[in-house]
């Protein structure tokens, strides 16, 4: 889960992070007031969990309360990368000196967390190393010493930092790190972390991923950060919010007339390959990890089946931790509702592939409601494919 830039903001004000002053809006007139309590100069962001905003249009820039209303009202409800933007930050325009990019995150080949800091802020990082190798600074963060004052204070140095400015600058960097700590994030980022012209070191952006596998040690959290989110209200972008809501672990859309669901990982992604091969087009993965139950896989195949692109929707379940009789029931209950609603039909189609823990009475209760399930996942394949029309 990526939190939108003033959730971060919050948290990082938290732990001791300094942010610029600014307020949520959700309308024009509302980003107006807030202008006019800053008032000074202010920077109104398009509060949306993607990159690129600036360049997008999703960041524009007002000298007082009236400049600030007439922006909002060309970002509020517009969509920016097929995001739709409901809200958006409005905060004081700072006055910068240096900018900085400052960030921690796990680094999986080398298994620990890892500090990544250059003088280059306000650019990708990506970028930063492809144009600037050299001002690329990473240190690692080894257990159990965890992050120590000589490292933040090299991080710091290398960074170009001088003076008293080393001892704020090293202290952000370890206030990052307890954040990634604390609360189970992949990456915890400022860019840039502005050194404005009165030497105050402030975080111009923000940006926290969460780890959604460690999601069930922060309930209190999670539920606090979906609070503000307004559920759309058709389309894609439902569809995804829907899942999350259900906490299906993998969601995606793409672009073809197939539906894809598996119980696990490896299943799905070995699915959505032989998919390919056999010349099928996916238009939506649904992956539901070690804990899917019944009640999950008929959410999984509501949201898809709302997908009005999906024509066929292929399952793809091993028995090895789930009970392939409670996964028949959770399609069968889909499917009965379905037919009642359709006046008998079943659109889309269902193809089913189940092997392991009690197949034999799984595919009982799937034949009594008019659906074969497959032994072999190529048959099934081949069957979902052609019922899609692909060959």
């Amino acid at each position: 889960m990526r939190l939108h830039e003033f959730q971060a903001k919050e948290m990082f004000a938290e732990y001791g992070i300094t942010t610029p002053r600014g307020k949520v809006a959700h309308s024009p007139e509302e980003a107006g007031r807030i202008a006019a309590e800053i008032g000074a100069p202010v920077a109104l962001k398009a509060q949306v969990p993607v990159g690129g905003r600036g360049l997008a249009g999703g960041i524009k820039f007002a000298d007082d309360s009236d400049e600030a209303e007439e922006a909002a009202s060309l970002i509020l409800g517009e969509s920016l990368r097929n995001e739709d933007v409901n809200f958006l930050l409005v905060e004081e325009k700072l006055d910068i000196e240096t900018e900085y990019y400052l960030g921690v995150t796990i680094d999986y080949r080398r298994k620990c967390p890892v500090v990544i800091a250059s003088s280059r802020g306000g650019m990708d990082i990506e970028r930063i190393a492809s144009e600037f190798p050299d001002h690329i600074i990473k240190e690692e963060i080894r257990p159990p010493l965890g992050l120590t004052d000589f490292q933040t204070r090299r991080i710091a140095k290398k960074a170009g930092v001088v003076g008293r400015n080393q001892r704020h600058f090293a202290a952000t960097v370890k206030n990052l790190y307890s954040i990634l700590r604390s609360v189970d994030a992949t990456l915890v980022e400022i860019n840039p972390l502005v050194l404005t012209t009165d030497n105050q070191f402030i975080a111009a952006d923000a940006k926290i991923t969460l780890d959604d596998n460690a999601s069930f040690r922060h309930r209190e959290l999670y539920s606090r950060l979906k609070s503000i989110e307004k559920r759309p209200s058709e389309g894609k972008n439902l569809r995804k919010a829907l899942a999350e809501e259900a906490e299906i672990p993998t969601y995606i859309e793409l672009s073809g007339n197939l539906g894809i669901i598996s119980d696990g990982a490896g299943t799905g992604m070995s699915t959505f390959d032989l998919t390919k091969d056999f010349g099928g087009k996916v238009e939506a993965y649904c992956e539901l990890g070690g804990k899917a139950t019944p009640d999950l896989i008929e959410k999984a195949l509501e949201i898809i089946a709302s997908n009005q692109e999906v024509a066929v929707i292929l399952i793809n379940l091993i028995g090895g931790l789930n009970r392939m009789d409670e996964m028949a029931q959770g399609i069968t209950s889909f499917v009965d509702k379905r037919k009642e609603t359709r006046d008998g039909e079943l659109k889309p189609a269902i193809v089913v592939r189940m092997s392991g823990t009690l197949e034999d009475e799984g595919r009982e209760i799937l034949g009594n409601s008019g659906v074969t399930a497959f032994d072999n996942i190529y048959d099934a394949i081949e069957r979902a494919v052609d019922l899609a029309g692909g060959s």
